[in-house]
């Protein structure tokens, strides 16, 4: 809980942040059948050290309205060679596990043997319990379209999907990740959108040594690509949570975030200069020094997202035609980082900004 808006106390969980997932290290290493943690009848077998009675800690985040999430194909302590690969048993015993510890999420990652994807899912709906499906590295179950000419229906056996290798507090990896998504949002047919979305790994703001600017343009990111919202930092350091408080619940890019009008966000442009950074890992990257991104809205409205990815400061613009309005119209351009109206400007003009290294502006264009 914290104040927001003119004082009015709120918390997370008010604006949307309801889904809490336990991660890794919850099972007793080496405890099952193969130095696995899993019995010789599949089950899974938990630190009770640890965790003492996780349906009680599952019914407390219930009584809180939250919706806890559980963890799978556990990378600590990984039962690669342990256990067959998609043993009944195991996904059987998981998926028990998840039903009657009360379990509304689960996050399947790649370490462990099991991934057939569309078998967990089968499992996961035939307990009539709905469970949120994060596909988390199986990277040979991307889904695709079941007739790439007609278009009908999205073949997606998770809810969200990662994209990307893992994210790190480090503007190269916050931006490679971002870059990852643009193969999802084709114009015409984007594959990335409700029931089915291309996730770019958990935010990191509010970790590491980023900077207030690298925090925000990083959560603007993710929500004008629609990419789920999952906060990493630690909740319990107050000085943490009001540093970055107004950028997480930042209610105008929340909701932009949150909008679905037929696409979920797309790279509209880009600086044909490229620049090369190295991420947490030492990969060296070619990235652009600059980009351009939108989403469409209610209303014949865009979502406008300009960063600078540089580390020097330059200006950043966009031609107004081309979001993709009408001819011959007016907008209103709204600043979402300062909640204030910059005025109106033609579809024949252009917007442009100076933005220092590593920062960016988000604006809401509405027609009038």
């Amino acid at each position: 809980n914290a104040e927001y808006g003119g004082g009015k106390p709120t918390s997370l969980a008010d604006l949307g942040y309801i889904h809490v997932g336990l991660d890794d290290n919850w099972q007793l290493c080496n405890a099952g059948i193969n130095g696995s943690f899993h019995t010789a009848q599949g089950n899974p077998i938990i630190n009770k050290q640890r965790f003492p009675d996780m349906k009680q800690m599952t019914e407390y985040a219930h009584s809180k309205s939250l919706k806890p999430g559980w963890y799978m194909n556990n990378c600590i302590c990984n039962e690669n060679g342990k256990l067959t690969p998609n043993w009944p048993p195991q996904m059987h015993g998981d998926v028990n596990a998840i039903f009657e510890l009360g379990y509304d999420g689960v996050k399947i990652d790649g370490c462990g043997p099991s991934h057939d994807l569309v078998e967990w899912a089968d499992l996961l709906n035939k307990t009539g319990r709905p469970v949120m499906i994060e596909n988390c590295h199986d990277n040979t179950a991307y889904p695709y379209w079941n007739n790439p000419k007609t278009f009908d229906f999205v073949v997606c056996p998770m809810n969200f999907w990662r994209v990307s290798g893992d994210i790190g507090p480090n503007w190269a990896s916050i931006i490679s990740n971002l870059q990852q998504t643009i193969r999802f949002q084709d114009l015409e047919h984007p594959i990335s959108q409700p029931g089915c979305w291309a996730y770019p790994d958990m935010l990191e703001v509010g970790n590491g040594d980023l900077t207030y600017n690298e925090s925000r343009s990083h959560f603007g990111a993710w929500c004008v690509v629609s990419a789920p919202l999952v906060l990493g930092f630690n909740l319990l350091d107050s000085p943490k949570v009001t540093q970055v408080w107004d950028i997480i619940t930042n209610v105008e890019a929340l909701e932009i975030s949150q909008s679905w009008n037929g696409h979920p966000g797309r790279l509209v442009s880009q600086s044909t200069e490229l620049f090369t950074m190295k991420d947490h890992y030492g990969k060296v990257t070619l990235l652009p020094s600059w980009q351009v991104w939108a989403k469409s809205l209610a209303k014949s409205a865009q979502g406008v997202f300009l960063v600078n990815i540089a580390d020097s400061t330059q200006p950043v613009s966009i031609k107004i035609s081309d979001l993709g309005f009408s001819d011959n119209i007016r907008v209103n351009v709204r600043d979402i980082w300062e909640h204030k109206d910059l005025g109106v400007l033609s579809t024949s003009s252009t917007y442009s900004v100076t933005l220092a290294a590593h920062d960016s502006k988000f604006l809401r264009f509405q027609p009038v």
